[in-house]
């Protein structure tokens, strides 16, 4: 697709949009780029006293471990799709005065978030290895179920940007849509622990399979945290699902592209 193909074809352009978005996210703090590891450190830290040791919610050993596994996913994921929904119109001047393929900025947007995710993966990774034996056999099965998440996530971001600047609610319609899917999204429980959907398999297969990010959680939670390998069926789901993103994404800026700078 001549969309992402232009990764490679402007990537010095895309690196500096990269290094450009790193720099602004931590520009002024004293400790820069390691902010990415404090911040994992942090949750874990806050779960673990909230959810192992004033709330027992449910009976998960290593509990806040188990959150922690599914933020991952989610903070990467929402972050992005957060930032980038901005970050065509940020860049209006850019846009209008240069001609460049300006799917690269909520890509880069994308990339950016990658390196935060790779920070809260190496904190939760190192944690788990220790906490949880199972996983040392599994963990590295987390890692290639990372690409169909950025690659449905890269997509939304750029899809969200587009949008963004024809109707410019979308920014704040995101924010108000991600708070009911956080919850929708199994990140403090799993559907089998859950009393209120006993007897209820539909309501939990819509659940489970009617939000995209709940087979790709589970397929970086099981190996990374359960100990176990990532069913076929949410391996496929991730994959299939990354792939109609992209599709969507790609023909959603094809026919935006000629007019951005116009709406700008």
């Amino acid at each position: 697709m001549d969309v992402y193909a232009d990764i490679v074809t402007y990537r010095d352009l895309f690196f500096n949009l990269f290094r450009r978005d790193l720099h602004v996210r931590y520009r002024g703090s004293a400790l820069g780029v390691l902010w990415t590891f404090v911040n994992p450190l942090v949750l874990v830290g806050v779960y673990t006293l909230v959810f192992s040791v004033l709330w027992k919610a449910f009976a998960i050993e290593h509990y806040a471990l188990f959150v922690c596994t599914g933020l991952v996913v989610w903070v990467f994921f929402s972050t992005v799709l957060t930032t980038a929904s901005s970050s065509l119109v940020s860049q209006a001047q850019l846009v209008q005065q240069v001609k460049f393929p300006r799917q690269l900025l909520p890509l880069s947007v994308t990339a950016a978030g990658v390196i935060t995710l790779l920070a809260m993966l190496v904190v939760v990774l190192a944690l788990n290895l220790t906490f949880v034996p199972a996983t040392r056999t599994t963990f590295w099965m987390a890692l290639p179920m990372l690409v169909p998440l950025i690659a449905f996530t890269a997509a939304l971001a750029i899809i969200v940007a587009c949008l963004t600047v024809y109707f410019r609610d979308i920014e704040h319609l995101i924010q108000a849509v991600l708070l009911p899917w956080f919850f929708l999204t199994p990140l403090f429980y799993t559907f089998d622990v859950l009393p209120g959907v006993a007897g209820h398999p539909n309501i939990v297969s819509v659940l489970y399979w009617g939000n995209p990010i709940t087979p790709g959680l589970q397929a970086v939670r099981d190996p990374l945290f359960f100990g176990t390998f990532t069913r076929p069926v949410d391996a496929l789901y991730s994959v299939a699902a990354a792939v109609v993103a992209l599709t969507l994404a790609s023909i959603v800026f094809r026919r935006a592209d000629d007019q951005l700078a116009a709406q700008l």
